[in-house]
């Protein structure tokens, strides 16, 4: 009888053991693929940043190769026409010349749309991702705008000049200058995103 009870209890405790080791097993499996995940979801946060930092790069050449030559190019070209006035053939070339002024490549922010949308901007460093935020949206709903205005602007300017050329060079003058303050303004926030260790620092694939 003494035999038989303790047969019964080395077989509980084989199947606690058991119970035991399978319970870690499944918990170890559930803590690695939390594991896995985190690491995923790290590395396309930082492929996705990545993209967003090349692409602010991009509009930083942009606007200091492209855009602000093209300002002082554009403001040159009006003064010149307004300058001279009602001279002819010499006045209206210059005027026409405007049309090949307009600003055809735009600020990039397409990198950090498909960030947002895809939600890895919640694991980014917020105060990094804040300010790039500020200075994308300054982009598009300040900056962008205006560059609108002025194409327009140029583009119309040929039947502007029929009804009133003074008016529609001061306009050109006007938004030109807006441009000009608005560029200043973003060069600025550009600078200070770039002075930052956490953005300049960040390794990415070449």
């Amino acid at each position: 009888m003494l035999q038989i009870n303790t047969a019964k209890a080395i077989k509980w405790r084989a199947v606690f053991a058991e119970s035991a080791f399978i319970g870690a097993s499944i918990l170890l499996a559930f803590a690695l693929q939390d594991w896995d995940e985190e690491r995923d979801i790290e590395e396309r946060t930082h492929i996705a940043m990545c993209n967003v930092k090349s692409e602010l790069a991009f509009n930083r050449v942009l606007i200091k190769r492209g855009y602000v030559p093209k300002q002082q190019g554009l403001l040159a070209t009006i003064r010149a026409a307004i300058s001279m006035g009602r001279q002819g053939d010499q006045a209206r070339s210059i005027d026409m010349n405007l049309e090949s002024m307009l600003i055809q490549e735009s600020l990039r922010y397409s990198a950090w749309s498909l960030a947002g949308e895809s939600g890895y901007m919640l694991h980014a460093n917020y105060e990094l991702a804040t300010e790039i935020g500020a200075v994308i949206d300054f982009q598009k709903d300040s900056y962008q705008p205006v560059i609108n205005r002025l194409n327009a602007a140029i583009f119309n300017h040929g039947e502007a000049l029929q009804e009133n050329k003074r008016e529609s060079h001061v306009r050109l003058i006007s938004l030109t200058n807006e441009w000009v303050a608005q560029t200043r303004y973003l060069e600025s926030k550009y600078e200070m995103l770039f002075a930052r260790d956490d953005f300049t620092n960040m390794e990415c694939a070449q």
